[in-house]
């Protein structure tokens, strides 16, 4: 019994990804054994809920990778919704990201974890398809 009690003591307090607090700003909508979303999914949510559009817009201009890609996808849906428009200097940031190759961090579940190029997620219909999906349908 002492054994088993051991190696479950063992168990948890191995450190996983998942677990520990990243400084990272991660793309996830179900991420750790909790399967929740990502704080800056929820963050993005509120900001969607509250239609506070500008606020969006303004994070084109992000030095955190994962906003700049949500800000981009989020934005082009907006604009395709007619809730907004984009300034010229918007639609230059817009085509800026689109060949940027800052690293952005994506988590699934509690094992999943990768970090892809801002130009390729911008540039992959699945993982545009999941943005536009996860906050408008």
């Amino acid at each position: 019994m002492k054994k088993i009690y051991l190696i479950l003591l063992l168990l948890v307090s191995i450190p996983t990804f998942s677990q520990q607090k990243s400084e990272k700003e991660i793309l996830g909508y179900s991420c750790g054994y909790s399967g929740e979303p990502t704080s800056v999914i929820i963050k993005f949510g509120g900001l969607l809920y509250d239609k506070k559009y500008k606020s969006i817009k303004a994070l084109l201009y992000s030095k955190i990778p994962v906003e700049n890609f949500l800000a981009v996808v989020i934005s082009k849906k907006l604009v395709d919704k007619k809730n907004i428009t984009l300034t010229k200097s918007e639609m230059e940031r817009i085509d800026e990201l689109y060949k940027s190759a800052e690293k952005v961090p994506i988590c699934g579940g509690c094992t999943y974890y990768k970090e892809i190029e801002l130009k390729e997620l911008l540039n992959s219909k699945k993982e545009v398809n999941g943005v536009t999906s996860y906050f408008f349908d």
